[in-house]
C-alpha cells in the first residue's frame, strides 16, 4: 500500500512572435513548440485504480503554429 511513486521532472516550451505593420493592419506570427525535448512523463495519476495503471502519461512533442491580423492602432510601430 501506498508503494507508487513518480519520479520528477521538467519540461522545455519555446515560443516566438514576430509582428509586421502593412498599411492600415497588424500581422502577427507566432510559434510553439510543447516539450520540445520529447520527454516522457507522467501527466496525470488516477487514484484507486483497480488494475493498477495510476498514471497517464503526458502528451510528447507538439508544434502550434498561428497568425494573427487586425487594424493596427496609431501608436504602434
Amino acid at each position: 500500500m501506498n508503494s507508487e511513486w513518480a519520479g520528477g521532472y521538467g519540461v522545455l516550451n519555446l515560443r516566438a512572435r514576430r509582428g509586421w505593420t502593412v498599411g492600415a493592419m497588424r500581422a502577427e506570427l507566432i510559434a510553439r513548440v510543447d516539450n520540445a525535448a520529447d520527454r516522457r512523463y507522467v501527466g496525470s495519476v488516477i487514484v484507486d485504480d483497480g488494475n493498477g495503471r495510476f498514471y497517464e502519461p503526458a502528451p510528447g512533442r507538439s508544434f502550434w503554429l498561428g497568425v494573427s491580423l487586425r487594424a493596427a492602432s496609431s501608436r504602434e510601430p
